[in-house]
């Protein structure tokens, strides 16, 4: 679809930038003697009645795309100059006979920007990987003083062996002052750190090479924070960072570990059966629909997860969904001899479609957003406050977290047989009540098991009445 951006003329025209993106108007009122205007998109000109209120017309901002305004017998056209992935914005003043509008002719800021091959190479598929700029930021973050004072990352294993052994000599390198937090700012700088590192790539991606200068060039821009990659913790960091990868020889090393990262990546894809996740997740919810699934992972992660969305247009209004999950690694049970490759299997993934699911339930608990805030509004009724999870302060964040865990436990007695099932949920029962501080977890998901057994052919988001009746009763 063709994208609208703006050319900023060089008649004088007053020209404000916020940050990154530009905003400027046109000097001259347009003259629109028969009280319309056209704007020119991929699927011809489309005509717009001039009123007297303000109005936008946006979309993506991409290299290269433009449109027309057309105004009486004159027009327009507005190209988009300004750096991807930034927003580009330009106000126009019509007048016609009857009305006078101001009008915004923009192209919004691009989280992603995915183009026909990206497409044509990820839809209907379901891929995981260990890239090697978001391992970089794991070994950074590991070595660093946050790191070597954390208890959320992995430290047991030959792959933290070597990974200290190999760089231990570098650990004075200016990178490491600038990443040493107070523990209460530990989590947001940790995810904005090795997060936004999926967002750059090495200029030279082939495995051997040595040149680490690191790019910002897609199709990734956003992907957590309040600001772009490129103004993040690891962007604003990039010199230091490019710096220790130079001079550690990070390259070398990540290369000579890719076929320890291969046997990983096949294992996490047996530990991780994202794909039945997936079919099982959109027959429950049936919206939102995802065209693709990432699993991005770093054998140094134990237990800090998160999740992203992105979407692109394929052909209007045709849309192109993908969700990337950042998980921990196949390894992350490897010390219990205990369990078997099936139990391996469920308690895994738990990890991943805990992360998956939130962006099911997430919209459908937003229908019953202002009754769910009322019942959970007494927080500690809901939540152990000496465990944590003060990521958790509205009461719909609690209830959806409550729903997500519990949805993994229907979909567990779906998809396994019942004595796997019963150890799977037992084991996330266990967590989210001693680990985590959801102190009515058990009955909350007992309760939801109940209502799925009762009816097993009604879907996860038809129990949502009953589910929020229940949690009233609670109070």
């Amino acid at each position: 679809m063709k994208i609208l951006v703006f050319i900023f003329f060089s008649l004088g025209i007053s020209t404000l930038a916020f940050g990154q993106e530009i905003y400027s108007s046109h000097p001259e009122v347009l003259d629109c003697p028969n009280d319309s205007f056209y704007l020119d998109w991929d699927n011809g000109k489309t005509a717009y009645k001039i009123k007297s209120d303000t109005a936008n017309f946006n979309l993506g901002a991409t290299k290269g795309a433009y449109t027309t305004l057309y105004y009486g017998n004159k027009s327009i056209v507005i190209k988009y100059q300004n750096k991807i992935p930034y927003g580009q914005y330009m106000y126009f003043t019509l007048q016609s006979p009857l009305n006078k509008q101001v009008i915004r002719v923009g192209f919004d800021a691009q989280p992603s920007i995915f183009n026909k091959q990206y497409l044509s190479e990820n839809s209907s598929k379901v891929k995981f990987n260990i890239p090697e700029t978001y391992e970089l930021a794991n070994v950074i973050w590991m070595l660093s003083p946050c790191g070597q004072r954390a208890n959320d990352l992995n430290k047991n294993g030959n792959y933290y062996l070597k990974v200290q052994q190999f760089f231990h000599s570098h650990l004075n390198h200016p990178i490491f002052k600038k990443l040493d937090f107070p523990d209460s700012l530990y989590f947001n700088k940790y995810y904005d750190f090795r997060e936004n590192s999926f967002a750059f790539n090495f200029k030279n991606p082939k495995p051997g090479s040595t040149d680490c200068k690191l790019l910002y060039n897609g199709p990734y821009y956003y992907v957590y924070g309040s600001e772009f990659a490129d103004s993040s913790l690891f962007g604003k960091l990039l010199p230091l960072i490019e710096d220790f990868a130079r001079k550690s020889n990070f390259r070398k090393f990540y290369n000579h570990n890719l076929v320890y990262y291969k046997k990983e990546i096949e294992r996490q894809e047996k530990f991780m059966p994202v794909k039945g996740m997936w079919y099982w997740l959109e027959d429950e919810f049936q919206k939102p629909k995802y065209n693709s699934y990432k699993v991005v992972f770093s054998p140094l992660i134990k237990g800090s997860h998160s999740t992203q969305r992105y979407s692109s247009f394929l052909e209007y209004p045709k849309i192109y969904n993908e969700m990337i999950m950042f998980v921990c690694g196949p390894n992350r049970y490897d010390n219990d001899s205990s369990l078997t490759d099936k139990q391996k299997e469920g308690l895994l993934s738990g990890v991943v479609f805990t992360e998956i699911d939130h962006n099911y339930v997430n919209p459908a608990t937003n229908k019953y957003a202002k009754e769910i805030e009322e019942i959970f509004k007494n927080r500690t009724k809901w939540v152990d406050e000496n465990l944590g999870n003060r990521n958790y302060r509205r009461g719909i964040d609690v209830f959806n977290e409550y729903m997500t865990h519990a949805v993994f436990c229907l979909y567990a007695i779906d998809k396994y047989e019942i004595d796997l099932a019963n150890f799977i949920i037992k084991h996330r029962e266990s967590m989210m009540v001693e680990k985590r501080g959801f102190s009515k977890f058990i009955g909350f998901s007992e309760q939801l098991l109940r209502l799925h057994k009762q009816a097993p052919k009604i879907k996860s988001i038809d129990l949502y009445p009953s589910i929020v009746e229940w949690c009233k009763q609670q109070n």
